[in-house]
């Protein structure tokens, strides 16, 4: 392997072994399988699932069947290489597939449930993902998806960093636009939360940068590949990590209707701090909480 120039950035984290959590990790995991009620007698399809960690979390933490389908065929390889280091009765439970969510390879209402943890914000067509998506997903099925959003803008400077690591630039959207394009018309809107993020200091990240790759694989490389692997895997994660001063995290879980031509009835009465998606499409407000 000669690295003449800078890595993409999956490919990267597939190199370096990183785990590529979605935000919050475990924790959110374990909150989106309580959320959509996943059990052992369930099948779940996790979109853009990278290097496994969500299926794999799921299908440990509730006996779920899952399958992940992912574009990027390195990621596949490096969770499908995750998933032969497990014991037999999770790894059993669990298949990673090389493919696109807007072609899907399965049969109508295969799954009881659909997982992402944000890739569908940068699929070209994204109707046709969401159509395929349905396609395959049962009638009252859920679909999750944990999302990044923008608190504040960002510099033009930061965008720009950003993008050179990602390889393509990253809407600035705040939660408002993203879930106008991640809740279209035709699904019931289960549950909606947000979460800040926060940086973390110089040092934690320079720890966790040397960590990763201090592996057998890195150390491994020629000294100078060695040295190049290093120094742009410290470089993307204090770019994310400036990032992450600007940024939230969205949970949004859609429930497919059991008759597509049966909308839900509108909900008035709502607790503070719910979503409002028929009315204000507002949270409610504390107001009126007072004499409680």
């Amino acid at each position: 392997m000669i690295l003449e120039r800078p890595i993409g950035y999956v490919d990267l984290i597939s190199l370096v072994g990183e785990t590529n959590r979605c935000p919050g990790g475990k924790r959110a995991v374990s909150r989106l399988a309580q959320t959509m009620h996943v059990g052992p007698h369930h099948r779940v399809l996790e979109v853009g699932s990278n290097t496994g960690f969500t299926s794999i979390e799921l299908a440990a933490i509730t006996g779920c069947r899952t399958d992940g389908v992912e574009i990027n065929a390195a990621a596949v390889e490096e969770a499908r290489r995750t998933v032969a280091a497990l014991p037999d009765r999770i790894a059993e439970r669990i298949s990673f597939h090389v493919g696109d969510v807007r072609r899907l390879p399965w049969d109508e209402g295969t799954f009881d449930a659909v997982v992402c943890g944000g890739a569908l914000g940068f699929v070209e067509d994204r109707p046709q993902a969401f159509s395929e998506i349905r396609r395959v997903l049962r009638p009252l099925g859920m679909v999750s998806i944990t999302h990044l959003y923008y608190r504040s803008t960002p510099p033009a400077s930061l965008s720009d960093r950003l993008a050179a690591v990602l390889g393509f630039h990253v809407p600035t959207y705040g939660w408002k636009e993203w879930l106008e394009e991640l809740a279209p018309a035709g699904w019931e809107l289960y549950s909606f939360a947000r979460r800040p993020l926060a940086a973390r200091p110089a040092e934690a990240v320079d720890a966790y940068a040397e960590h990763l790759t201090s592996s057998s694989r890195i150390t491994a490389l020629a000294p100078e590949q060695r040295d190049r692997v290093r120094e742009q895997w410290r470089h993307t994660c204090h770019v994310f990590n400036d990032n992450h001063r600007h940024l939230g995290v969205m949970d949004l879980v859609l429930r497919r209707p059991l008759a597509d031509d049966v909308p839900e009835q509108p909900e008035l009465f709502l607790e503070p701090g719910v979503y409002d998606p028929y009315f204000t499409r507002e949270f409610v407000p504390l107001t009126g909480t007072e004499n409680r």
